[in-house]
């Protein structure tokens, strides 16, 4: 099957995933399409129709059909061939299937998890630096399931995706020792320790030198919106997002976007009324990843230590 994918990086969203494909294209071996989320995984049966903010964006950009998916990876000699859609990990029901359905045989998966506070905080900036009016982070909380029940995308379910154990439990029980766990803080603390750790895993060379501690695709909200609604109409068109990619290297395209953000915190009551929410869900987790997660303040904040 050299037109199917033997690597997947399947999210979480807003945990490194973008840095982590980006840094694993550099190496010599590794192949990750471009885009990098082409969704398909997690809509195998026709493609995402989502209603809302951003909707038109995902809805239009996700690859639709078996054939234009396989498309992306055909003739690549590279041993390893994989994409990074955090849809993979939203939609499990679906997207289980169909990895084992369409992807290689022995298919390895890579999910990188990040305190589910901090996680859903850096979504809501995420929407915040697209240009969308997300109101406050509470307001956001506060109206995600409507919004879901609307047919809103999984990038407005800010609290649904940091519920990392309901989502990873299935990955877990389905691909076992195939699935590789990445804490995002620990990739932070020691980025080429923790890049040796994936390479070594995807059983490609660790000692490629690359630079994983270059900052790529930082959280925060917008300093201008003007400006990143700006940029935001640019990553809309298809043709000028091509030529933005063709003509500026992509270190420089992320100085120009971080020079408009800036970094705002998570209010401490806010902060501990979710983490208290999640406390069910990260005893769970800490029981399907087989480790201790005290190192995260919402693990400590919520009472769920292992």
């Amino acid at each position: 099957m050299s037109d199917a994918p033997n690597f997947l990086v399947i999210g979480a969203a807003r945990s490194g995933t973008t840095a982590l494909a980006s840094f694993l294209g550099e190496h010599p071996d590794v192949f990750v399409t471009d885009p990098k989320e082409p969704h398909f995984l997690a809509f195998p049966e026709g493609g995402p129709r989502f209603v809302g903010p951003g909707a038109d964006l995902i809805n239009r950009n996700a690859v639709r059909g078996e054939q234009a998916w396989r498309g992306l990876f055909a003739g690549r000699p590279e041993r390893r061939r994989g994409e990074g859609s955090v849809s993979t990990l939203c939609y499990p029901k679906a997207s289980i299937p169909a990895i084992r359905r369409l992807c290689a045989p022995g298919c390895r998966l890579v999910v990188l998890l990040r305190d589910p506070v901090d996680r859903a905080f850096s979504s809501w900036q995420y929407l915040r630096s697209r240009g969308h009016d997300a109101g406050t982070f509470e307001e956001c909380l506060a109206a995600e399931e409507e919004r879901t029940r609307a047919g809103w995308s999984h990038m407005w379910q800010l609290a649904r995706l940091s519920r990392y154990g309901e989502q990873l439990a299935p990955f877990a029980a389905a691909f076992g020792e195939r699935l590789l766990v990445v804490i995002q803080e620990e990739f932070a603390a020691d980025p080429a320790g923790q890049l040796r750790r994936v390479l070594a895993f995807l059983d490609v060379d660790p000692d490629v030198p690359i630079d994983a501690a270059r900052p790529v695709n930082e959280g925060g909200v917008p300093r201008s919106q003007a400006v990143a609604g700006a940029l935001d109409l640019l990553r809309r068109s298809p043709a000028a997002r091509r030529l933005v990619k063709r003509l500026v290297p992509e270190r420089s395209r992320e100085r120009i976007r971080s020079a408009n953000l800036r970094q705002e915190t998570v209010d401490p009551a806010t902060r501990r009324r979710l983490a208290e929410s999640f406390a069910g869900d990260l005893r769970d987790l800490q029981r399907v990843v087989g480790r201790d997660l005290s190192c995260w303040p919402s693990v400590r904040a919520g009472g769920a230590g292992a």
